[in-house]
């Protein structure tokens, strides 16, 4: 789920025990930026194939800027925040969180004529599994066959290539464009939730591997991936 402050970034002193990072402002930085999770669980730089274009009037996916993702999300999607939604985060974390979502995440933008209009922010949840923290586009720009196309060429086809066996998310239960956009994709729900953070969620996942995905339809679902049914087992 989300995780951005309201606010900027922190300027608490580091701990000492911390390795220092290349400084950067606003996501850019003077030196080369340290690698990604993805970058050094999988060998993967979702930056590489950056920018593309992924639609006729020009919009295009670009590498994301850590300044530029929060204040986009700020501004359309401030719900994305931990005190928007009531949770008080200990301010000792705030830096923490920055250092996180500069060095450990993927951060993707979708932009139209310079101006930023969807966001993507995720990293491995583990050695096989992608987790998409935040998945945000402004309504104007939710077209069905933009939306699959930046998924699809930006995570699902690179991560895919890389042998990610699997991409989580999660959205509210309430969020039913959302929830109707996982359908489409092919996500599965696997589980739900409740944290004292983002409050109920839902747990989606797509499986990028056609064996991994055959193995949870013949265990839990009545469709397997792509819509076919596979029937009912006959006692």
């Amino acid at each position: 789920m989300p995780g951005f402050d309201r606010k900027g970034a922190s300027h608490a002193p580091r701990v000492s025990s911390v390795p220092s990072e290349p400084t950067e402002r606003s996501g850019v930085y003077n030196t080369l930026p340290p690698q990604t999770l993805s970058e050094r669980f999988w060998g993967l730089n979702l930056s590489q194939r950056l920018p593309r274009v992924l639609s006729r009037d020009g919009v295009q996916a670009v590498r994301g800027e850590l300044g530029r993702v929060r204040d986009f999300l700020l501004q359309a999607f401030p719900m994305f925040t931990e005190e928007e939604l009531g949770a008080l985060p200990d301010p000792r974390m705030a830096e923490a969180k920055r250092r996180y979502l500069l060095t450990a995440s993927d951060l993707i933008e979708l932009q139209h004529e310079g101006r930023t209009v969807g966001v993507i922010v995720g990293a491995p949840e583990d050695w096989s599994s992608y987790y998409v923290r935040i998945f945000a586009i402004l309504p104007e720009y939710q077209r069905p066959a933009l939306t699959r196309r930046f998924a699809r060429e930006c995570l699902f086809e690179p991560l895919a290539e890389h042998g990610v066996e699997r991409v989580v998310a999660e959205t509210w239960p309430s969020n039913i464009a959302m929830s109707h956009g996982f359908t489409e994709m092919q996500f599965h729900v696997t589980g739900h939730q409740l944290s004292e953070r983002w409050g109920a969620l839902v747990r989606y996942t797509k499986f990028l591997d056609p064996a991994r995905g055959e193995a949870f339809a013949r265990r839990f679902a009545a469709m397997l991936p792509g819509g076919r049914n596979q029937g009912r087992r006959t006692p």
